[in-house]
Formats: C-alpha cells, sequence, structure tokens
C-alpha cells in the first residue's frame, strides 16, 4: 500500500511539479525523489525495480505528459488558482486537480479509477502533506527542488 501511495502521488497528486517540471524529494510513508533534467522527470524511491520517467511533451497554457511505466497520457490546463489534469492510464480515466486558495494551502484529489483526496501546506520549498484514500489517512513532507 505505501508503494502504491509513493507512486499515486507523484502521478496524479502532484499536479505543480509536474506542469512546472520541478524535482521533489519527499519523506513519508515511503521517501521518494523526483529529478527534473529539462523535459524529463525521473521518479525514484527504494522498493521500485525500474525508474518511472515523466517526458513533457507539451508546456503552458495547456500541459501534455508522458509517464512511463506504466503507459499514463495527461494533458493538463491551470486556469487561475486551479490546476486540472484529465489522465489516461490502463487503469482507466482520472481527473485530477487541485485548488489553491491560499499560497500556503492547497486541496487536491483525484475523480476516475483513483478516488483520493489531500491537503498540501507549503512554505518554498518546503510541504507538508496529507492524502486520504481508501479511507487511509498518510502524510508526507519533503522540498521543491528546482536544478
Amino acid at each position: 500500500m505505501r508503494m502504491e501511495l509513493a507512486v499515486l502521488l507523484w502521478g496524479l497528486g502532484d499536479l505543480p511539479a509536474a506542469m512546472a517540471g520541478v524535482g521533489e524529494l519527499a519523506l513519508g510513508p515511503q521517501p521518494w525523489i523526483l529529478l527534473s533534467l529539462n523535459r524529463l522527470q525521473v521518479f525514484l524511491t527504494p522498493g521500485l525495480a525500474v525508474p518511472k520517467a515523466r517526458l513533457r511533451l507539451l508546456t503552458g497554457p495547456w500541459f501534455l505528459w508522458l509517464d512511463l511505466p506504466p503507459p499514463r497520457l495527461v494533458l493538463g490546463r491551470a486556469p487561475a488558482y486551479a490546476l486540472l489534469a484529465l489522465a489516461r492510464d490502463p487503469a482507466g480515466v482520472n481527473l485530477a486537480w487541485e485548488l489553491t486558495p491560499a499560497p500556503w494551502l492547497s486541496v487536491y484529489g483525484s475523480l476516475g479509477s483513483e478516488l483520493f483526496c489531500g491537503w498540501r501546506f507549503r512554505s518554498h520549498p518546503a510541504w507538508a502533506t496529507f492524502l486520504i484514500k481508501g479511507g487511509d489517512l498518510s502524510w508526507w513532507f519533503g522540498l521543491s527542488l528546482s536544478f
């Protein structure tokens, strides 16, 4: 379950990092690092046999990226204080979203084949998040990295 949450948070729960192409370092139930190399992001975590990769195909105002593995194609948009992304992978379709009512707070989640929601608190570059999925609460904290 912890590995699933790490991959889920990377894949659909961190739209700001995906759209901005920044790196992340996360500690929590399963630590991970997201390295950003221009249009390529690489996701590494202990216990993951093969690193995951994200290739940003289109950047703002519409964002398009491809995650491998599994193949997931995501189309996103950042209207005002919201981030929205429609993701298609072998498991189904998801609408991932993030709302930022304040510079230090955002509420995020996903509707579709993956259901979850969470709260992220930021004081750049540090952040903390609480994620609810399947009735379970997990917490994470980390740093946003700009290389």
